[in-house]
């Protein structure tokens, strides 16, 4: 399980105003050549209507703050922040075409405005489109490596294209800045578990592991991560301690990865007796049928494992655990 929802965009909060000031002023006939100018990251400031919209959005009141920003760019066309919050109200009611268009005219606008650049860049890579949100991405990176949000995005973008190198970098970076927060730690190893780099994997698990608590979907995660690192033995409390935090019924899904780690550590009895309540949950799913099949198969229950086998291959028998479970029926022939 990649935790890859809720991309990190820039939300509204106030923004220092950045000022620059030129050096010296000596005799232009004397003074030597100046050298290319630096680029600096904008930080536009928000008029009173902007900041007020801003506090709206931050309630939930989209189409109140929307209307303030739409008046507020009457008067300013050319108010970067303004088109970077209007792009945002425009997310939130899923009008993405527009939320686009708003993010290209804030980067239009201001050029050095980082976190226009994210929030094109995460609506970019949403919308298949992951080429130019890389671009976009990397821009905001560039103008502001501090912008923990673009890093965390752009090491998405990055591990999606297979440049797994630079995608680690990114995520690092993320954890640097937000050392505190589970989410680039728990996708870092997942994408390490992927390279077959289970120790290093653990490493980041067993960091995120107290930062989960309470957190059911997160403890998922980091209990599918200590199962696929092969430390089932670290995966079953915090699946566990998920449980019993867990509201009724508990999840599914923290059910079958609580099953799959009882499995994994050799306790058939619980792994069955979990993986029962997972599939009573939700019987139409194939690979929840197809994983209880597994365990009864390995306990010796030979008839019930066949039964929920073929049930497997029944519910979806072009899926990916069809001729799994047809290749398990074969071997469990009577």
């Amino acid at each position: 399980m990649k935790i890859v929802d809720g991309p990190l965009r820039r939300w509204p909060a106030p923004i220092a105003l950045l000022i620059v000031l030129s050096a010296g002023c000596g005799s232009a006939h004397n003074a030597p050549p100046r050298p290319p100018p630096v680029e600096v990251v904008s930080r536009p400031a928000a008029s009173p209507d902007v900041l007020r919209a801003e506090r709206l959005l931050a309630e939930g009141k989209v189409d109140e703050a929307k209307r303030i920003l739409e008046q507020a760019l009457d008067a300013d066309p050319n108010d970067a922040r303004a088109w970077l919050d209007v792009g945002l109200a425009h997310e939130e009611t899923g009008d993405f075409a527009a939320a686009e268009k708003s993010y290209r005219r804030a980067t239009e606008i201001d050029g050095n405005f980082a976190e226009a650049f994210n929030n094109l860049g995460v609506l970019l890579r949403e919308g298949g489109k992951l080429a130019e949100a890389t671009t976009m991405l990397e821009r905001a990176v560039a103008l502001d490596p501090q912008l923990t949000a673009a890093r965390f995005n752009l090491g998405l973008a990055y591990e999606e294209q297979g440049k797994l190198a630079a995608s680690e970098r990114e995520y690092l970076a993320t954890i640097d800045g937000l050392p505190s927060d589970p989410v680039p730690r728990i996708n870092l190893a997942m994408m390490l578990l992927d390279m077959g780099r289970r120790e290093d994997a653990a490493v980041q698990l067993r960091a995120a592991r107290p930062m989960v608590r309470g957190d059911v979907l997160l403890s998922i995660a980091v209990g599918e991560g200590f199962r696929r690192s092969g430390l089932p033995e670290e995966a079953v409390p915090v699946l566990r301690t998920a449980l019993s935090q867990a509201p009724e019924p508990p999840p599914t899904e923290l059910l079958a990865e609580l099953a799959l780690a009882y499995y994994a550590s050799g306790d058939l009895d619980a792994a069955e007796a979990t993986m029962r309540r997972a599939v009573a949950q939700n019987e139409l799913d194939p690979a929840l049928q197809y994983a209880y099949g597994s365990i009864l198969a390995r306990q010796g229950q030979l008839g019930k494992a066949r039964a929920h086998l073929r049930r497997a291959a029944k519910l979806d028998p072009d899926g990916p655990y069809a001729d799994r479970a047809r290749a398990r029926l074969e071997v469990l022939k009577e």
